[in-house]
């Protein structure tokens, strides 16, 4: 693999989505502070997930999205007339813009984290459902750019973006009446069982795959321009 090229291009990209981390995380930190000075209000409560989630949802897929504008803006042209393969290309721009996501996904999730622990009206217990939510919206951002990079389409990848966000809500549905789950959110103190193992590891094991199946669909492709 040529290292040095796959790395200048993760860095192109996350020269490239900077501005967009940096207006994301603040705005993010801004709204977990007003949650927690609100004194865990219902209305400030669910005000503030739903700021976070559009957050989330909204940088993964504008990351996501410069994908499909390289191969109609022509650059893709252009990188692949460097010392680069289609599945170095394929590495740079999924590590490229997960490693952007994740950095404002793992802040995030610490400050969430943060503000359940030293904000006294808050559970302790909620943490293991904010922590299988924030590893769903990674894979359905992970779902994103796998259908970005493959299909090159703006128009799939529209669509996976909203089939994602309404997934999400059916996956909280369900999972906050799951027995060792949902009653467990009311408590002052941590209830890590098998249940929540269980399904962190689904998926994590549902990233794996969907990154091995980006590479499969990469490494058989003959159009690269």
């Amino acid at each position: 693999m040529n290292t040095a090229i796959v790395t200048r291009l993760v860095l192109k990209d996350w020269y490239l989505g900077s501005g967009m981390f940096a207006g994301a995380l603040t705005l993010g930190l801004a709204t977990l502070v007003a949650v927690a000075v609100a004194k865990a209000t219902m209305l400030a409560v669910i005000l503030g997930v739903i700021v976070l989630v559009t957050i989330l949802i909204g940088m993964g897929a504008m990351i996501m999205s410069s994908m499909v504008n390289e191969r109609r803006q022509q650059t893709l042209p252009f990188v692949m007339s460097l010392p680069i393969s289609y599945l170095e290309y394929t590495t740079s721009k999924l590590v490229g813009g997960l490693v952007i996501f994740m950095a404002l996904w793992l802040a995030l999730l610490a400050g969430i984290i943060a503000t359940i622990f030293i904000t006294p009206w808050f559970p302790h217990g909620l943490i293991p459902f904010v922590v299988i939510m924030s590893v769903e919206m990674l894979a359905s951002t992970c779902l994103i750019a796998v259908v970005s990079i493959t299909t090159e389409s703006q128009g799939w990848m529209i669509g996976v973006t909203q089939v994602g966000a309404l997934a999400l809500n059916a996956v909280g549905f369900t999972i906050v009446r799951l027995p060792g789950i949902g009653p467990a959110m009311s408590g002052h103190t941590i209830q890590w069982n098998a249940t929540t193992t269980l399904i962190l590891l689904a998926e994590f094991a549902a990233i794996v795959l969907m990154i091995a199946i980006a590479f499969y669909v990469q490494s058989r492709k003959r159009n690269f321009i």
